[in-house]
């Protein structure tokens, strides 16, 4: 597994890394893993060169940091760099009050057996939060990276303007952006936080399994992704196809979705979501060779700039 430097915060990361959001069975994932299949999927992560874990306190109804620290008990603690959000609770509400933040990052650190975390992200708040300008939330990050509680903070976006609204606003270094083959819309804010000296974590990566061949225009939905209706699913499809006959000889889907995105020396990790062991090795291989061909990004580049630019896909 290839590693990547995370901005010049002096951490690295894996090329690939564990997407937690399904670490667990719950009301969002009632397919997803138990207790002991989750462990697994964790232990299998970092025997094998993944050393970045994104999760949050809301995710798989709270039992992904849960599922975290039992998969972290007796393991070295720099064995992992773990990232965690702000904002959602496990019940499934939001306290977005920067009081909070503190009690929040602490509480994740106890659910996941750890002493600190490293990464802590605003996880997609409203506009007023995500503005440094009319919020104090940076502040009261910095002061917990100041006092050696994280080491480095930022927020999850999905929109060039809202990663520029932060690099405008705060000495944020670390960015969660949606990117995907399908959707490319943050590629130049990108650019900029890499100039910043910030790191970026893409996710949604295979654009809800999209990218990774699970689903066809016959694809039925029932968990979370029963808001795409026929013509959204049959959309995907035809793109997904268009998306395939732009990749090498040999290269697969999943492979070219992953590696499309190492192409980029601003995307610090990719964090493909895994529900079992068989989907994570399945991330770790597509992704081995490395980047793709130069000509094949440039094709891919050009493929988005005329078919979905100018009306990117709600994810």
């Amino acid at each position: 597994m290839h590693t990547r430097p995370f901005g010049t915060t002096g951490m690295k990361v894996s090329a690939i890394g564990l997407g937690a959001w399904q670490l667990g069975r719950s009301s969002q994932w009632p397919d997803g893993p138990d207790e002991a299949q989750a462990v697994r999927i964790v232990h299998t992560a970092l025997d094998n060169g993944v050393t970045f874990i994104d999760t949050a306190p809301g995710y798989a109804d709270g039992r992904s940091e849960l599922n975290i620290g039992r998969a972290l008990a007796g393991r070295r603690r720099d064995e992992a760099v773990i990232c965690t959000k702000f904002g959602y609770l496990p019940d499934g509400s939001d306290n977005w009050s920067s009081t909070e933040i503190e009690a929040s990052v602490r509480h994740s650190a106890e659910r996941m057996n750890v002493d600190h975390v490293d990464i802590v992200v605003l996880h997609n708040p409203p506009p007023e939060i995500l503005d440094g300008r009319r919020s104090d939330h940076y502040e009261v990050l910095q002061r917990l990276q100041d006092d050696g509680v994280i080491r480095a903070y930022g927020a999850s976006v999905d929109w060039s303007a809202d990663l520029d609204m932060v690099l405008d606003s705060s000495a944020s270094t670390a960015f969660e952006v949606r990117l995907s083959a399908l959707y490319q819309e943050p590629w130049p804010a990108v650019g900029r936080a890499r100039d910043r000296g910030a790191g970026t974590i893409v996710k949604v990566p295979l654009e809800s399994g999209w990218l990774s061949g699970r689903h066809t225009a016959d694809s039925v939905f029932t968990d979370v992704r029963d808001r795409w209706s026929r013509d959204d699913i049959t959309l995907r499809a035809g793109l997904v196809d268009e998306f395939r006959s732009l990749l090498p000889d040999g290269v697969s889907l999943l492979s070219g979705a992953l590696r499309f995105l190492l192409s980029y020396d601003a995307v610090s990790t990719v964090i493909p979501g895994s529900k079992s062991v068989a989907q994570l090795q399945s991330s770790i291989a597509a992704a081995a060779d490395g980047p793709l061909p130069a000509e094949a990004v440039t094709a891919i580049r050009a493929w988005y700039d005329s078919r979905l630019a100018a009306r990117p896909l709600d994810w």
